[in-house]
């Protein structure tokens, strides 16, 4: 099977160079954290509460709004405690964040987060057409 050319070739642990993490550190974290933007009138992927009868609606405002409370109230409590560790992230963001949630997105930007692209808006990528 060939590999798409955009991926590295093919390279076994066991024959790479021994790589060493600064200071002797033994492990590394890599701290990511999704933010995510949800059309409340598009089905939600997830469903973490169950709707009135199992009958799927539209807006699902119960499982839309663990987003909604996540941008109000989640964020600022993870971002705060990191900032107290003096610990940056990296943000897997959604591209429409930066215009729905932009103090979000400053806030992120100002302490230094690294954004990661995470698609322009959060949603079923298995139902979207081919874009390439």
């Amino acid at each position: 099977m060939r590999l798409p050319p955009e991926r590295f070739d093919y390279s076994a642990i066991v024959d790479r160079p021994r790589w060493a993490l600064p200071r002797g550190a033994r492990i590394a974290v890599w701290t990511i954290v999704n933010i995510e933007e949800w059309d409340i009138e598009k089905p939600m992927a997830r469903q973490y509460l169950t709707t009135p009868q199992g009958v799927a609606v539209t807006p699902d405002v119960p499982n839309w709004a663990w987003h909604d409370y996540g941008m109000r109230v989640g964020f600022w409590r993870l971002f705060e405690a990191l900032r107290t560790r003096k610990l940056r992230a990296t943000t897997a963001i959604n591209a429409s964040v930066c215009h729905s949630y932009p103090r979000v997105a400053r806030a992120m930007l100002e302490a230094g987060w690294e954004f990661m692209g995470h698609g322009v808006r959060q949603g079923a990528m298995h139902l979207l057409p081919d874009q390439r």
